[in-house]
């Protein structure tokens, strides 16, 4: 199970990394169903894609030693829900997404979940003590 988890969690933070780079290089084109952002768009895609892109560094680099890095991987997981349920307020404010962007606020909402308590049960800690050490 554990390399289970690690290989997930290298091939997750590649596929993060990827998605960002395709954003930074190409630009907004790269969204399924959006239209020509103007300047200022393009400008925050492009700069908060930078920070996905750590992300996915972050994912891969914890992924060396999960009982070392589980505090930080139970945080990442955090992060990805948080992005999730920030989708709904989309879906809150303007409406539903392409089909695509409804897809990946189920994979925001429940990778986390499944993937936490996998991480839990294999280092024999809970989330929330990984945690508050990370927090020390």
């Amino acid at each position: 199970m554990r390399a289970v988890l690690q290989w997930f969690l290298v091939v997750f933070g590649v596929v993060c990394a990827t998605i960002a780079l395709a954003h930074i290089v190409i630009g907004p084109s790269t969204i399924i169903g959006a239209n020509t952002p103007n300047a200022t768009l393009d400008s925050d895609i492009r700069m908060v894609m930078v920070l996905f892109l750590a992300y996915g560094i972050v994912c891969v680099r914890a992924a060396r030693d999960l009982d070392r890095h589980s505090g930080l991987i139970h945080l990442l997981m955090l992060v990805f829900f948080a992005g999730g349920l920030v989708r709904l307020l989309t879906v809150a404010y303007v409406g539903w997404p392409h089909w695509f962007y409804i897809a990946m606020l189920v994979v925001e909402i429940g990778l986390p979940l499944i993937y936490s308590p996998l991480l839990a049960r294999v280092t024999g800690r809970t989330a929330r003590t990984d945690l508050l050490t990370l927090a020390r």
